[in-house]
């Protein structure tokens, strides 16, 4: 039987997504994903090298590179390609990420239902922050435009539901990066090098050491880590840090640290993407900590074996908190309350000295839900229901 032809259209096509696009890519189903898009770095991401596009690559992408012209950042974007393709027939489903700022998926998701194809969103979908204007528009958007919701988490699943969408057409797809290859590298590290490596770093390399990945940026609440540092060093709980990416914040952060004599308690890593670099940081760890929220930072720690602590503010937070169960994978504060996280740290410090019933858990977490295979699963079940249903 042909295989049915699928068009995701990524306005971008992220590093992080390997794993999810190759696993796509070679999966044995009823269906053919192609996936449309550019390679422009923005915003910081680090984009797929075009190689990945060859067969001949051991993590192929299938792969059509279009061009993107941005007339204002985030807000319009016309992809070239989409039109045409929406006009062949080879295409029965298109699946868009579901920005409403990004004005031209408007007219695609039009042209596809003049059309009869199918149109599937990949969006976080509703937080519960939306109101007004911009709630009204969604409603429009993913009602009246769209065949289905590709979701990466349940709560955001569960307001639409209250929202009054058809749960029948909402599908939690999860998030994921690279576990399988994470967990070789880690398998493979030299611990005794990575302890040698740490000392050099640490003038303690003994003490709890806390771990933050992502951009460098104020909404991610980085300068509180800092903070955390400096008031944790104060107490019988003397704590070291270590930051892994760049941003706006750096130069403020190294600034923080030089003022309140932390030199030897904080490091900064750098941009780092490839796994083999960022894995003996994340050896050195005993947590990873995003006070802004947490996104797939928190995946990412995860496939080391690393719990996360962050705020408990469901609307405020990114779907990928739903990984953290609480005294297992990692634990949570109140949201905007700085001593609550100093003092939820000082508990997980006492109370959790079993690092391998942490680790475990952790790496529970990713094999059972967090991974390319499963998404991959999700998404193809969603789309066999959006045609079947």
């Amino acid at each position: 039987m042909e295989k049915v032809n699928i068009l995701m259209a990524c306005k971008l096509m992220p590093y992080y997504r390997i794993g999810i696009f190759h696993e796509l890519s070679v999966a044995d189903s009823d269906f053919k994903f192609h996936f449309f898009g550019d390679t422009k770095k923005e915003g910081g991401i680090k984009q797929i090298p075009n190689e990945y596009s060859s067969v001949s690559h051991p993590k192929y992408i299938r792969w059509i590179k279009t061009n993107n012209y941005f007339y204002k950042p985030e807000r319009l974007l016309w992809q070239t390609g989409i039109i045409r393709e929406i006009f062949k027939s080879k295409f029965k489903v298109f699946v868009f990420e579901g920005a409403i700022a990004h004005y031209p998926i408007w007219l695609y998701a039009f042209l596809c239902k003049l059309r009869g194809k199918k149109v599937l969103y990949w969006t976080h979908g509703n937080r519960g922050i939306d109101k007004g204007i911009k709630k009204f528009l969604r409603v429009i958007f993913f009602k009246h435009l769209g065949d289905g919701l590709l979701l990466y988490g349940n709560y955001q699943r569960n307001n639409m539901i209250s929202d009054g969408y058809n749960p029948d057409r909402l599908f939690v797809i999860y998030n994921a990066l690279q576990p399988e290859k994470q967990f070789g590298i880690l398998k493979s590290l030299n611990i005794e090098k990575v302890n040698i490596e740490k000392e050099s770093i640490f003038k303690n390399p003994d003490y709890f050491t806390l771990i933050f990945i992502g951009r460098l940026v104020k909404h991610k609440a980085v300068a509180d880590i800092i903070e955390v540092v400096k008031n944790l060093n104060k107490t019988e709980t003397p704590t070291n840090c270590i930051f892994i990416g760049v941003g706006e914040e750096l130069e403020n952060l190294q600034g923080s640290v030089n003022t309140f004599n932390l030199t030897d308690n904080v490091h900064f890593a750098g941009e780092l993407y490839e796994e083999e670099s960022i894995a003996q940081y994340f050896a050195m760890a005993d947590m990873m900590i995003s006070p802004g929220n947490v996104g797939l930072n928190c995946i990412h720690a995860m496939g080391y074996g690393v719990p996360v602590i962050t705020h408990d503010n469901m609307n405020y937070q990114n779907p990928e908190v739903e990984s953290i169960i609480e005294g297992e994978t990692g634990t949570f504060y109140e949201y905007n309350n700085f001593n609550d996280l100093v003092k939820k740290l000082k508990l997980w410090i006492k109370d959790n000295n079993d690092l391998d019933k942490n680790k475990k858990a952790c790496h529970q977490v990713i094999k059972n839900t967090y991974n390319p295979d499963n998404q991959s699963k999700c998404i193809i079940s969603s789309i066999n229901k959006t045609l079947n249903g």
